[in-house]
């Protein structure tokens, strides 16, 4: 089954997409799909795969300020991009399209070739886009994004979301003919990208952070929670440490000194390391490496965000801890796992769990036979029985 892999990001870029397509393209090959791969100029990813770039959008901005400037040139660019996917397809005798998103222009186009030619096409949501928490959209732009959206739902064979809470999220709007085509296939994991176990080489206790802070979803929580214990217990911060792997990013507005005078502010700058983002199998070291690993959610009522990162933190063994809404979907994968979560209004049992963890007081069984639903080969299998049922 030769399939166009469709996706911005690709290794050896430190994204999550990147890292994702890393996983899943060598398993598709031990499984019988041949990819074929489309996406941005950038380093060159050492895989035995036929690789394509796509050109990148770069419009005027002396005409961006002409009224409707932007969506004439973003059309052009579409259209440029279906073209390049027809050359491709004709050389390597595609079978199939699979997209992925973020961002949707691979979405938006494989549904016009599509549309076009009439190939079976998979589009992957790993968030919501119209339906998104994160986006502050007026209504001309909302009514927008409904629109390049429901045309991707309509094209598409087949539409993959990475966790039931967001196909309900995003499939609710629909007709029953469109949400019959979503799929649910989870984030992966492969154990071979993990390394041996090495001696820890902190005698403290390790609280990791891996990946960028934002707004909506940041580390003020966990500081403060970590800050209140500290000051029932000055002991406490003699036995651990906190490192933060990959968290300043200028774009996300977290640079080195925002997150320094965070620290400042609550006390903990004298036992934190901040490290800068490090290659993915690196952050797999650095994890194992941890006592606790940290995930953080926004604030966003029932949640339905799954993070990559998240099911990365499983598969290393070590334990984690969720600040995340109640009944979210990171909280009820935590909880299959065998792991606590706590809210945004649960500080203090927070900050109880995380002294007696410390401790030493809890002890937690991880849930592997609940994890290998989230194994590259089982998901990929998934896959491979999708791609079938449409060719």
């Amino acid at each position: 089954m030769k399939i166009l892999c469709f996706s911005p990001h690709t290794p050896p870029e430190i994204r999550p997409q990147a890292i994702l397509i890393g996983k899943m393209v060598p398993e598709w090959k031990r499984q019988g799909i041949e990819p074929v791969i489309l996406s941005l100029p950038g380093e060159e990813w050492n895989i035995d795969v036929p690789k394509y770039k796509m050109p990148r959008f770069k419009p005027n901005k002396f005409l961006a300020k002409i009224p409707g400037y932007f969506r004439l040139a973003e059309f052009f660019y579409h259209r440029q991009l279906v073209k390049l996917c027809l050359k491709i397809m004709a050389k390597e005798k595609i079978e199939a399209i699979f997209s992925f998103a973020n961002p949707q222009v691979c979405n938006i186009v494989g549904a016009m070739v599509r549309k076009q030619t009439g190939i079976p096409f998979i589009a992957h949501f790993s968030d919501p886009w119209y339906d998104s928490e994160y986006q502050n959209l007026s209504k001309r732009q909302a009514k927008r994004i409904l629109k390049k959206e429901t045309a991707i739902m309509e094209q598409a064979d087949r539409i993959i979301f990475v966790s039931q809470e967001t196909l309900d999220l995003v499939m609710k709007k629909y007709p029953t003919e469109i949400r019959q085509k979503a799929r649910v296939i989870p984030h992966c994991y492969d154990l071979n990208d993990y390394p041996k176990d090495e001696p820890k080489k902190e005698n403290k206790f390790v609280i990791s952070y891996i990946g960028v802070f934002y707004e909506q979803r940041n580390p003020g929580i966990l500081f403060q929670t970590l800050s209140k214990i500290t000051e029932e217990d000055e002991t406490f911060l003699e036995k651990i440490k906190i490192v933060l792997v990959g968290s300043v990013d200028n774009y996300a507005g977290y640079t080195y000194e925002k997150i320094e005078k965070m620290l400042r502010q609550y006390g903990l700058e004298k036992i934190t390391e901040i490290l800068p983002r490090v290659e993915f199998k690196e952050s797999l070291r650095l994890m194992k490496q941890s006592d606790c690993l940290v995930v953080i959610d926004a604030n966003f009522g029932i949640s339905p965000f799954l993070p990559s990162k998240a099911i990365d933190y499983a598969a290393s063994g070590k334990i984690i801890l969720g600040i995340t809404p109640t009944n979210s979907t990171i909280s009820k994968f935590l909880d299959k796992l065998g792991y606590r979560s706590f809210n945004y209004e649960e500080t203090e049992e927070m900050a109880a769990y995380l002294k007696d963890l410390a401790a030493g007081k809890i002890k937690h069984h991880l849930n592997w036979e609940f994890l290998k639903n989230y194994d590259v080969k089982n998901t990929t299998a998934k896959l491979v029985t999708i791609i079938k049922e449409i060719i």
